[in-house]
Parts: C-alpha cells; sequence; structure tokens
C-alpha cells in the first residue's frame, strides 16, 4: 500500500501511540499538530483495520520514500518519541518500539 509522506508519518505515529494498547488524548493531539485532522482520522481508520504484521509491512513497503536518509529518520524518530513522551509516562515497551521501529527504517 502506497502511502503519502503525511499518512506515513501519522501511521508511525499511531503504531507508536497504541503500543501500549490504548492510544491516550495527549498522544493524539500531538498527531493532529505535526499533521492535521483529515489525515489522521483516514489513517486511524485504515490503522485500526490492520494486523501488526500489515503496520510493518507498509512501514517496510514505503521506507525507502520517506526515510531515505538519516535527517528522514531523525525527523521521524523526534515525531516518535513526541507521541511517547505526550503521556508523560514513557515505558520500556515504548522505547524498545522506538528501537524496532528504528531498525525497520533502516
Amino acid at each position: 500500500m502506497t502511502l503519502s509522506k503525511e499518512e506515513f508519518k501519522t501511521l508511525l505515529m499511531l503504531y507508536a501511540a497504541n503500543i501500549d494498547g490504548n492510544i491516550q488524548p495527549e498522544e493524539v493531539k500531538i498527531m493532529l499538530q505535526k499533521i492535521g485532522f483529515d489525515t489522521v482520522e483516514k489513517m486511524g481508520k485504515l490503522f485500526s483495520k490492520l494486523s501488526d504484521a500489515e503496520v510493518l509491512a507498509c512501514i517496510r513497503e514505503n521506507k525507502a520514500q520517506y526515510a531515505a536518509t538519516e535527517d528522514d529518520r531523525l525527523e521521524i524518530l523526534g515525531d516518535l518519541c513526541a507521541i511517547i513522551e505526550a503521556d508523560e509516562n514513557c515505558s520500556t515497551m515504548e522505547t524498545m518500539m522506538v528501537r524496532s521501529i528504528r531498525r525497520v527504517m533502516e
């Protein structure tokens, strides 16, 4: 599935926000500030239909276009960290997820 850059980033942020099984209002607020309502709503609907394996496959499929350079990856990881830190509670699982996403994007 081919995504736009904004859709790709939103999918990653939703994946990060949902790693603990619960997307918090603070996390959604950060997404809305960074992306915008229409894209977040569209990708939220898609995300709810995808399995973890399908989300990771979508990330792998689009990473060459949107995470090709170190600067691109750092920008995305910064957005993911902002999502994780939004609820002021960074768990070990969330930290491990960021590391895993970094490896997937390399």
